[in-house]
């Protein structure tokens, strides 16, 4: 991977960790009631993923999800379990054989109920495994909730299948 894709992926990973920060850090004035509602933004979030997606970084990934085996994974109509027995048993074998991820956001929306969040996106990726490049349209749903005043991913859900 090339030293500028580099730099642009943590920079936007970075870039979404200030924002998140300065977001749930942000306390109202004397007088007014403290708003429990996320402040940060949603999409920042789920294209911090799709960034440590591509940089193949299960740290930078890791660190986006709930804590102690609270979160849940669904992939392609299968229970994966939390986040970490999915980037452990699943995701970091993929990663070794699967190179040059590329996601494509065709649309996105983010959803605000009370502290909650629902970030949908759909689009297109492609991967190269064993020198053979794959086509894939996708949909991914991320639910952020705060934990430890921050907004973190509780549930992922990543549906895919071959483009035509």
């Amino acid at each position: 991977m090339s030293p500028k894709k580099l730099s642009i992926i943590f920079l936007t990973i970075g870039l979404a960790s200030v924002a998140i920060m300065m977001a749930m850090t942000s306390k109202a004035g004397p007088g007014h009631a403290h708003n429990t509602e996320p402040k940060a933004d949603g999409l920042a979030i789920a294209n911090a993923y799709i960034a440590g997606m591509e940089a193949g970084d299960l740290d930078a990934l890791s660190a986006l999800f709930i804590d102690n085996k609270k979160s849940s994974i669904l992939e392609n109509a299968s229970n994966e379990g939390s986040w970490e027995y999915y980037s452990d048993h699943h995701l970091k074998p993929e990663l070794e054989i699967v190179k040059d991820f590329k996601f494509e956001i065709a649309q996105e929306s983010e959803k605000t109920f009370g502290d909650t969040i629902l970030v949908e996106q759909t689009g297109t990726f492609s991967v190269n495994v064993r020198d053979e490049a794959h086509n894939y349209r996708v949909a991914v749903s991320y639910l952020l909730v705060v934990e430890d005043d921050q907004l973190k991913i509780a549930h992922l859900h990543w549906s895919s299948r071959p483009q035509k």
